[in-house]
């Protein structure tokens, strides 16, 4: 069935990225050359992703990193793989991460930039090593699908040693993932990272009341509990709170994010998350 699904996530993939009128640069994202070359004061309509913010502080005035045209990209795009994107009231969050997936390896392939994918749990799970060729997107986005996650924890802290240990150049790190738990990404500082939180609504104000047996879709354990007001008040100030920590550590540490819910398209955020109107 997964086999269907791919099929259908690369024909709306296809639709959405040569139905935006952007000619053959067709992309979700517009590259930037990641090769210093020097600094100067920061203008008024600059990229404020671009501060050097050392230099700022000494100078005691806004200075930016210029940077030479580069032609290739390295792009390399983590699916973080666990229990709980198992989950979804239009659709799992698994499928809506295969679709974002599949727009941001379209985008980097079509844009003839080198593409690593990596599925990761506490572990690699899969990982399809540097390459321009358009036809290992059905691969990898066969194996996103087709992973089953259950009994899986996706563990931040191993991904990002595993990181630093495998991935040597600079890059674009997209990370694709529900984002639950204590994360600290702040030593993927080398790369430019961007974090793209799938979630459903229903997860973050769910409607239950009474008696119910849940099972914990990463530990397979089941328990029997009674939903009340209280409960839901509690658990949805829980999710408030996981929420307010990342963005605060994702502001600190400078990473480009966003929330995708699964009755959303991806597209257009995915657009605005990484600069392109």
């Amino acid at each position: 069935m997964f086999i269907d699904k791919t099929e259908e996530i690369l024909i709306k993939t296809r639709r959405n990225i040569f139905g935006q009128n952007i000619g053959s640069s067709a992309s979700v994202f517009s590259g930037s050359g990641l090769d210093f070359r020097e600094l100067r004061e920061y203008s008024i309509g600059d990229d404020v992703r671009k501060i050097n913010w050392k230099a700022t502080a000494k100078a005691q005035q806004p200075y930016l990193n210029l940077f030479n045209e580069e032609r290739e990209l390295n792009i390399v795009i983590a699916f973080m793989v666990s229990g709980s994107i198992y989950f979804g009231s239009r659709r799992f969050k698994q499928e809506l991460m295969g679709e974002i997936l599949a727009l941001l390896s379209y985008s980097t392939l079509n844009n003839d930039d080198r593409l690593s994918t990596l599925l990761f749990s506490d572990r690699e799970e899969f990982l399809m090593p540097p390459t321009k060729k358009m036809g290992t997107l059905n691969i990898t986005l066969e194996k996103a699908l087709g992973i089953d996650p259950l009994n899986k924890t996706a563990d931040y802290d191993q991904f990002v040693t595993y990181v630093n240990e495998r991935i040597k150049r600079r890059s674009l790190l997209f990370i694709i993932g529900d984002f639950y738990g204590d994360i600290d990404l702040s030593l993927l500082n080398k790369h430019e990272v961007y974090a793209v939180l799938v979630r459903d609504r229903f997860e973050e104000a769910p409607k239950l009341f009474g008696e119910m047996e849940l099972i914990d879709p990463v530990s397979m354990e089941d328990e029997e509990i009674l939903i009340n007001d209280s409960v839901l008040k509690s658990y949805t100030e829980q999710i408030r709170e996981n929420d307010e920590r990342l963005y605060e550590h994702f502001a600190k540490n400078r990473i480009g994010h966003v929330k995708i819910y699964t009755d959303e398209a991806p597209f257009r955020k995915l657009s605005l998350l990484v600069g392109r109107p």
